[in-house]
């Protein structure tokens, strides 16, 4: 990759950016019609609102925050992209350029597409040979430094193979929702479902569980009857995506197991697996959702919520708030008790910022390594 000035490697990587935020953007056209995990009404608003916040100025500042002072930077990063969440692939590959180094990215076999347009959009934006998609073989053989996300065994399968100065790896996540008193059962269902529908409940900002303060008695059931309103509205503007053959049976298994649960409720679309809630209201935490399959969990305390989420470590990433008021900051305080790394808004889940710590580790720093200058000449006589 061409040497650039960080003013203009990062007036390029906006420039690129920008190619997807444009309204009516053809990028995003293009993407929405061909990536085929999503329907293209998830996928044009997923990526636009996604983006969002991924202007010139978070990439300036991060830049800034990351590369302070003087540090090794690899001449090149292997990628190696897991799952099918457009935006994911996009951070997963603007990163390694913000940082300095070109990427040769190895793609999912879940998502071949959205690598392949974001390198094109990049050579529009003036940034041509700046990814380079190739195999696995070649991006390990080659790369200074080997990126990876996948499943824990995956992970550990690249970094066995891995000869990279520099690994990094994410791996097996999940995320949660939690539901305060402090606000309408209605709009914490409106909210909560769109993180659901982002993504068709893929990924690990996706809410596995929604824990709910049964605050008064009947709260988490009413919430529960309330999203299963709002996951039938949502399919109708957000439509869910074509599930392997695999996953129908996964989510008729996990529903004919909720069903026979005598103390829960189950909520399921008609005549099709697109959406399903299951109310669980006390003992221990069932499997977790996922494919818009939706478990709610009733809490009768912080307390119980708190040891909701330690049960989870080290797999917990983020956890969606809302209706905690003035308790607000003690969600945080549990959240990093658990090990969780984001805290947001419920209905933002989905849409974390560009400089966000995944997995705690802070965006670009692991890839790096860092000189520390100790004084000077003069000063050490």
């Amino acid at each position: 990759m061409r040497e650039f000035a960080a003013a203009e490697k990062i007036d390029r990587l906006d420039r690129a950016l920008s190619l997807w935020r444009a309204p009516k953007s053809p990028w995003l056209a293009r993407l929405a019609e061909r990536h085929g995990g999503f329907s293209p009404e998830v996928v044009s608003l997923g990526v636009t609102r996604g983006l969002e916040g991924w202007t010139r100025d978070s990439l300036e500042r991060l830049h800034e925050r990351e590369l302070d002072r003087p540090c090794w930077v690899p001449a090149e990063t292997a990628v190696w992209l897991a799952g099918s969440v457009p935006t994911a692939t996009f951070a997963a590959l603007l990163l390694p350029l913000l940082a300095g180094s070109a990427v040769l990215a190895k793609p999912s076999s879940a998502d071949p597409v959205t690598p392949e347009l974001f390198t094109d959009s990049l050579a529009e934006a003036g940034l041509a040979g700046a990814v380079r998609i190739c195999g696995e073989d070649e991006a390990l053989r080659e790369a200074d430094c080997v990126v990876a996300y996948g499943n824990d065994a995956t992970i550990e399968a690249v970094r066995r193979r891995a000869p990279a100065r520099v690994f990094v790896g994410y791996g097996h996540k999940l995320s949660l929702a939690a539901i305060g008193p402090e606000v309408s059962v209605e709009q914490a269902a409106r909210d909560l479902a769109l993180d659901l529908a982002l993504w068709d409940g893929r990924g690990c900002l996706s809410p596995a569980y929604a824990l709910v303060l049964d605050e008064p008695a009947g709260r988490a059931e009413s919430l529960a009857g309330a999203l299963a309103q709002s996951l039938e509205h949502t399919q109708e503007v957000l439509p869910r995506g074509a599930l392997a053959p695999a996953e129908e049976l996964e989510i008729r298994e996990r529903r004919s197991f909720a069903a026979l649960r005598p103390d829960g409720l189950l909520f399921m679309s008609g005549n099709s697996t697109a959406w399903t809630v299951a109310y669980d209201p006390s003992g221990p935490l069932p499997s977790p959702g996922a494919l818009r399959f939706a478990r709610v969990v009733g809490v009768r305390n912080l307390a119980e919520l708190a040891e909701r989420c330690r049960e989870l470590q080290p797999t917990l990433s983020s956890i969606g708030h809302c209706g905690w008021g003035e308790r607000e900051a003690e969600i945080a305080t549990i959240a990093a008790s658990s090990g969780a790394s984001r805290v947001c808004a419920l209905g933002r889940m989905q849409l974390p910022p560009i400089d966000w710590n995944h997995d705690g580790m802070s965006p670009l720093r692991p890839m790096l390594r860092f000189t520390d200058i100790e004084g000077s000449e003069s000063k050490a006589r």
